[in-house]
């Protein structure tokens, strides 16, 4: 059989051996062709799905994007100062998050308020003006920056007179112009029917959530949960990374006016409070 072949290909013109060669290499380039050609195009789809279904990272960092050990609020002074309220600075940092839940827990030992503004960052000199409070920040120098990071309310990515993170208020993120996340907050107390205050001790809540008998722990004890509610994240569209700032304020004047009311001296007591801040993606619906 070979020898036949071998025998008609001599009989072949130059041309037509040419011709020959040329299909034979055409027909090897095409087998080799549609196997690659399959093999882009699966990477194509798995690069889509990656990109698509990327999973979520969040979690809570200090000013300048520093560890969450370096949010301090041990210096907490209510007396000796004329201060009615302290203020700190904390980040939701992350990836491909594009709402989360943002929830702060807190015992009721010291009868602080707690309040939450979206802040924006600014370096080197302090703002020669600000409505509302900011936080100087000194960078300690782990993600290799340092110098003083100032943190002002940013007035202009909330529609809340004071900036405070409030019950159907819209915070609307932009960078450079480009607006990045816009979207209506909840806000929500998760105690007791949605109002600040602790569980009842006879009720399923209490009974479900603390499962301990209600009169050995005292009142003070058992944290309140407030929760902010589908916020829109300030994602980069290109990194798909995230870096949200905000300012923690600590204020105790309603608590100081309440003692003056009652004819009492306002004194730091030296209790202790445990405050949480933790976050979690959302879908964006309520």
């Amino acid at each position: 059989m070979k020898q036949g072949l071998f025998s008609k290909l001599k009989t072949l013109s130059l041309r037509e051996k040419i011709g020959i060669g040329i299909a034979s290499a055409l027909t090897a380039a095409l087998a080799v062709a549609i196997p690659a050609a399959a093999w882009f195009s699966k990477q194509r789809q798995l690069a889509d799905l990656q990109y698509v279904n990327s999973p979520t990272k969040l979690y809570i960092l200090a000013g300048n994007g520093e560890e969450s050990k370096y949010i301090d609020l041990s210096n907490v002074q209510v007396t000796g100062t004329t201060e009615n309220a302290k203020y700190y600075v904390f980040a939701v940092a992350g990836s491909n998050a594009v709402y989360y839940n943002l929830q702060l827990a807190y015992t009721t030992n010291n009868q602080f308020e707690y309040f939450l503004y979206p802040a924006t960052e600014r370096q080197g000199t302090a703002p020669s003006s600000t409505t509302g409070p900011y936080v100087n920040y000194v960078a300690h120098g782990d993600s290799g920056t340092s110098g003083s990071y100032y943190y002002t309310v940013d007035l202009s990515s909330i529609d809340t007179a004071d900036g405070r993170i409030s019950p159907g208020c819209t915070i609307t993120r932009t960078d450079s112009g480009t607006q990045l996340g816009s979207g209506v907050v909840s806000t929500v107390f998760l105690n007791q029917y949605g109002q600040e205050i602790r569980a009842k001790k006879d009720d399923t809540y209490h009974t479900n959530t603390y499962r301990y008998s209600a009169e050995n722990v005292q009142d003070c004890a058992e944290p309140l949960y407030w929760q902010a509610r589908n916020i829109k994240s300030g994602m980069n569209p290109t990194t798909r990374s995230l870096m949200d700032y905000y300012i923690l304020e600590v204020n105790w004047e309603k608590a100081r006016q309440a003692a003056i009311a009652a004819g009492e001296t306002f004194t730091d007591n030296g209790e202790t409070d445990i405050i949480y801040i933790s976050v979690s993606s959302s879908t964006g619906s309520n």
